[in-house]
């Protein structure tokens, strides 16, 4: 293969990567790592021929071993091992095993699947930088490679900056992605957007200073009439336009860590002009650049710019930014992974655990590269990762310092500034586990080095990096490179093949009802999909379901162990396996199954109501009660479940009430209870104490008010009723149908003048209500 081949695939990946929504989804990146490896082997075959030189890059020493240490990973290892590796990692393991009565070594990694995903993309990730300082060793390849990045941001920022106000919800012009995110070009993340073109910008900026027109001492208007007419003027102006652009569409994208970083590489860039001393009238530039910057910015509206630094502020002037909580939790991680890490790639499935905030989200990054290279990796990986930074920036710095080409100096100024404003944003976002930034991250890597190290002048050497003379070790790495590749290609076209045949089957429900013939054809369907991806274990719960329903209870066993085998963490597959083994009389083990599910997922009701269901027909009592009230505190609307499996599983009144937490809704819902069972005095003392924990919340909600009202009103109780409303309207003064409601109390009562004073009220809230004017009219004629 011809060398030229290994060079398109590199200049069509680092413009595909970010095209194809920033590179996030199975398909994309399957095209991104089959492409780098078969690239490489294009050159690696070249380098069997001997017409290509292989140069020593800086840094691949800590790369290769941080690559190892992700197999290392994935390697079976004895369990005494693991346990004093990695104690969090055993713990996890030996209750899987206990559970699936399991026999075998363990690994470091708690999710075999993830582990192996990250290690071909970070191998890809290796392959291109190798590949980038290879291929960009001649000059005329690296210029034309510098503007290519110069036109495909400008392209991209002009045409993200319109898609930005002309649509909505809409990457990349055509993709509709209804998510809670601001959408910028072809990513469907605004953070993400700003992180590829941060490292974009300064690139761009350096080329502007490299083509800048010099001039001599002249007037004003001839120094512009001179500069008009060098060759250098009209690419100077186009790439200037393009930066302008990219810093624009930064700030357009309202991404608060990107605007930061940017600033700060700004600072940088401007400090390495003054180290370097190379042109006078640079300063002059850089504020031009800044003030002409503003001024565009401010005509997209600097207003939403500072909104949007506004919504750190909580109503109570508190700055509050939930990254925070996220940081927290993920510290405790740390504490227990702390050496050897729980595995790279397992974020998402090792934080539930140690999730604090209550809520529905799915947290699948830590928004803190260094924090979740920490979690998965440990203080191993981050070592390796930090000597791979300090070994790039220690070897390529030195040589930038004895460059005398303006082109060299410049764009290597650019790369440093490039890599030091994603290293910043990564302290508050996941840009590098984005497919298309971590591979645009290794790029400008390989960028810096080729800059610093390629030759413009010199016509006798390419490059002053040193070449690999030694056969044994281009033999070593042609042979690694060839074996990485290939499992590359492997390993993704199974994954495309696996995703297939699951996709179709994953959403599928299946129950008593659903006709044979159709579980039949699910769980064929779903037995293909794991022939293609073994490790994937949503394959196997799909299995396990359908094989259950379809009465062959050993298939179903075997493929719910190997789905909590290969996922120990996942709660729903625990709960699941739990629900199978207390039908199949294994009580005990049904137990750890329910009990490992809420452990695993501890602010998802769903886990705690099962295991409390399954506690209480068992009688016990006291464990179930406490599981069904912590349903209760994590998600009110859960009350009529719980109400009714306390039913169902015969407990009194007041077993009922120790399981109702002093929370409005479960409250309201057990005070509805107690009045239908027919202890009405019962109910109105528990509707009453029901006000104090309403009024407590912020804010109060109206609704729960109005359901107390409602029952007083059919006891006709007005007094308690007058009380509810009163109430009510203290808590939300500014609501205008509880002052309705209090008026048609009081005209109820013959209270005339008071009625008229409420709607009053309400019209002074309201001013637009007809109803209400209506209602003063009817007590005044």
């Amino acid at each position: 293969m011809s060398p030229r081949f290994s060079k398109a695939i590199l200049f069509f990946l680092i413009l595909f990567t970010p095209l194809a929504f920033g590179t996030v989804e199975p398909w994309s990146y399957a095209v991104m790592e089959i492409l780098a490896a078969t690239a490489f082997l294009s050159f690696a075959i070249t380098l069997v021929q001997k017409k290509e030189d292989l140069y020593a890059v800086p840094g691949m020493v800590p790369l290769l071993l941080f690559l190892a240490y992700i197999l290392f990973q994935l390697v079976p290892l004895p369990p005494v091992v693991v346990e004093f590796l990695s104690p969090g990692a055993f713990s996890i393991q030996e209750k899987a095993f206990a559970l699936t009565d399991t026999h075998s070594w363990m690994t470091l990694s708690v999710n075999h699947k993830a582990g192996l995903s990250e290690f071909f993309r970070y191998g890809t990730y290796v392959l291109f930088y190798l590949l980038t300082v290879q291929s960009l060793k001649e000059k005329d390849t690296l210029q034309a490679m510098a503007l290519v990045i110069a036109v495909f941001g400008g392209l991209l920022a002009f045409s993200s900056i319109l898609q930005f106000y002309l649509t909505k919800d809409m990457a990349l012009w055509f993709r509709y992605s209804p998510i809670n995110s601001i959408i910028v070009g072809p990513y469907v993340n605004h953070n993400h957007y700003a992180g590829l073109m941060e490292m974009i910008f300064p690139i761009v900026l350096a080329l502007f200073f490299f083509y800048r027109p010099r001039i001599g001492k002249t007037s004003f208007f001839r120094g512009i009439a001179e500069i008009l007419s060098q060759e250098k003027a009209n690419i100077h102006i186009l790439i200037g336009s393009s930066a302008l652009l990219i810093l624009v569409s930064i700030f357009v994208s309202l991404s608060r860590g990107a605007m930061i970083s940017t600033a700060f590489s700004l600072v940088l860039f401007f400090f390495l002009l003054l180290k370097r001393k190379i042109s006078r009238g640079n300063t002059a530039m850089v504020v031009g650049l800044v003030v002409v910057a503003s001024l565009a910015i401010g005509w997209f509206g600097w207003d939403q710019i500072l909104d949007r630094f506004a919504k750190l502020k909580t109503a109570q002037g508190v700055v509050y930014e939930a990254r925070l909580d996220f940081w927290k939790d993920s510290s405790n991680i740390i504490r227990d992974f702390k050496l050897t890490g729980s595995g790279l790639g397992t974020f998402a499935h090792i934080y539930p655990p140690y999730k604090s905030l209550i809520d529905d989200r799915t947290l699948t990054h830590a928004h803190n590269d260094y924090i979740e290279l920490l979690v998965e990796g440990g203080v191993i990986s981050f070592a390796l990762i930090t000597a791979f930074l300090v070994t790039w920036f220690r070897k390529t710095y030195k040589t930038f310092l004895q460059r005398r080409d303006a082109f060299s100096i410049y764009l290597y100024m650019g790369s440093l500034t490039a890599i030091t404003a994603i290293l910043i944003h990564s302290f508050t976002d996941f840009n590098l586990h984005i497919g298309a930034n971590g591979l645009w991250f290794f790029f400008v890597a390989g960028l810096g080095v080729s800059f610093a190290n390629t030759n413009i002048r010199r016509t006798n050497t390419l490059t002053r990096l040193e070449p690999v003379t030694a056969s044994f070790k281009r033999g070593i790495f042609i042979s690694a490179v060839t074996l990485f590749a290939a499992a590359a290609i492997v390993y993704n076209v199974s994954n495309l093949l696996g995703g297939f045949y699951y996709n179709p089957i994953k959403n599928i429900e299946m129950g008593d009802k659903t006709p044979g013939g159709t579980l039949e054809k699910i769980d064929a369907i779903a037995n293909l999909a794991i022939k293609f991806d073994p490790f994937h274990a949503q394959s196997r719960y799909v299995s396990g379901n359908a094989a259950w329903f379809l009465k062959d209870m050993d298939a179903a066993e075997s493929n719910f162990k190997a789905a909590v085998l290969l996922d120990p963490l996942n709660s729903q597959f625990l709960k699941r396996y739990g629900i199978f083994l207390a039908q199949t009389k294994a009580q005990d083990k049904a137990e750890t199954a329910f009990f490992l599910s809420t452990l695993y997922t501890p602010t998802r009701p769903e886990f705690s109501f099962q295991y409390g269901t399954w506690l209480l027909s068992k009688d016990k009592k006291e464990a179930g009660i406490a599981q069904m009230r912590k349903s209760l505190e994590l998600d009110e609307k859960y009350a009529d479940k719980v109400l009714t499996s306390m039913i169902l599983a015969g407990l009194s009144y007041e077993e009922m009430e120790m399981a109702i937490p002093d929370l409005p809704g479960p409250f309201l819902a057990f005070s509805e209870f107690l009045y239908t069972t027919g202890k009405r005095e019962a109910a109105t003392i528990m509707y009453m104490e029901t006000l104090d924990l309403i009024e407590r919340q912020e804010p109060a909600k109206h609704w729960q008010f109005y359901k107390i009202y409602r029952f007083f009103i059919r006891q006709n109780n007005l007094k308690n009723a007058m009380e509810v409303m009163e109430r009510a309207e203290r808590a939300l003064p500014m609501n205008s149908a509880i002052k309705v409601t209090l008026g048609d109390l009081y005209k109820q009562q013959g209270i005339l003048y008071k009625a008229v004073e409420k709607y009053e009220q309400a019209l002074y809230v309201d001013p637009k209500n007809k109803k209400v004017l209506k209602k003063i009219e009817q007590i005044n004629n």
